[in-house]
């Protein structure tokens, strides 16, 4: 009597059209009839092109309960309640018969949308990112930005700019700009000026300057690696360098000897030829005959103590070759024809640079001027 009933109980389950709650029990038939009905429903999914539906998910749809479906990376809900809720008869018979058929050009957005839904579930990130002139959604599980990145495809150069960090998470809904980049090369030019440096010189008439080393300004060429980015420049790196010229102060000597006075022209009268009236005036300063014969030396060299010597290339003139010959005027008027007035000024200058005739003619066997 057991036995029939247990019979009578599966012929039961055999036409049960009630919604079917957990998992049969291996073996029984019940576990047979839910694998074969699961069978066909892919068999016919497979055929159609659309997506098959298990029967329990029938009965439950049909029972008013949401009913879910994920395959792959799509997603999709549909629920049932009164013909309010939106779903078209069409959709109903589709479901009973086992599939989900997308609309006609819907199944692109769909499909996209679903998987971008489903990934989201998984605790993915959707963002932005804009490059090369276009933008575009990228939904990732990415840990970083940078990994998100290359998943997308998008290579990011050495020396471009990202609006984020890479190494950091994944900014959701925002917009990330790949900035490229772009290297030259840039020269520039420095200069250096040169100063001037004063030395004080005893063999100079106090107040008398004369430069001994001539002055260079520094040049330095410099070469920069410049990168710019989104019409901006982002970094700048010194590659060479290069001294084109070493700066080199001035040197200036400045005289401190102090200026002798110049002594007046002797009240004696002198007379004779040029040489004689030098050997009167140089006495008249105390000068014996060693300092005579350096100044016969000295300007016999110079003019051969004549009074109207000009040295065409220089322009000096006269007994002593005054540069120029106007000087002499402080000596008198007649200075271009008087040979003492001539002689007056040139003693006068001696003593004044040089001390003696001889400390004049020393100087100028040493460097041929005086």
């Amino acid at each position: 009597m057991a036995r029939h009933t247990a019979e009578r109980s599966d012929a039961a389950l055999l036409n049960d059209t009630t919604p079917l709650i957990g998992v049969p029990a291996p073996g029984t038939r019940r576990a047979l009839r839910l694998a074969e009905e699961q069978r066909r429903a892919a068999e016919e999914g497979a055929t159609s092109g659309s997506i098959a539906l298990p029967a329990l998910a029938v009965k439950a749809m049909r029972g008013g309960v949401l009913g879910a479906v994920v395959l792959g990376t799509g997603a999709f809900a549909v629920t049932q309640g009164s013909a309010e809720a939106g779903v078209a008869d069409a959709d109903l018979a589709a479901i009973e018969a086992g599939t989900l058929a997308l609309r006609d050009g819907d199944t692109a957005s769909r499909s996209e949308a679903a998987g971008r839904l489903a990934l989201e579930a998984d605790g993915a990130r959707t963002f932005t990112v804009a490059v090369d002139g276009e933008t575009r959604e990228v939904t990732t599980t990415a840990g970083t930005l940078g990994e998100a990145l290359r998943e997308a495809g998008i290579v990011v150069g050495e020396d471009d700019v990202v609006t984020a960090s890479l190494s950091a998470a994944v900014p959701a809904d925002q917009t990330v700009e790949v900035l490229r980049a772009s290297a030259e090369h840039l020269t520039e030019e420095t200069v250096d000026k040169h100063g001037v440096v004063e030395k004080k010189d005893g063999s100079l008439p106090e107040g008398e300057r004369k430069v001994e080393t001539k002055g260079v300004d520094g040049v330095t060429t410099n070469t920069y690696r410049v990168v710019t980015a989104g019409g901006e420049e982002v970094s700048r790196e010194l590659v060479a360098t290069v001294v084109s010229s070493a700066k080199v102060d001035e040197v200036v000597l400045v005289g401190t000897k102090p200026k002798v006075a110049e002594a007046p022209a002797p009240s004696v009268s002198v007379s004779g030829d040029p040489r004689a009236i030098g050997r009167q005036l140089a006495a008249a300063r105390g000068w014996g005959a060693d300092q005579f014969q350096c100044l016969d030396s000295l300007w016999t060299r110079e003019s051969n103590w004549s009074v109207t010597a000009d040295n065409p290339t220089s322009s000096a003139y006269g007994i002593p070759q005054a540069l120029p010959g106007s000087k002499m005027a402080s000596a008198g008027a007649d200075w271009a024809t008087n040979p003492a007035t001539q002689i007056t000024w040139g003693l006068g200058y001696i003593a004044d640079r040089y001390g003696t005739p001889c400390g004049a003619w020393g100087h100028s066997q040493s460097v041929g001027w005086y």
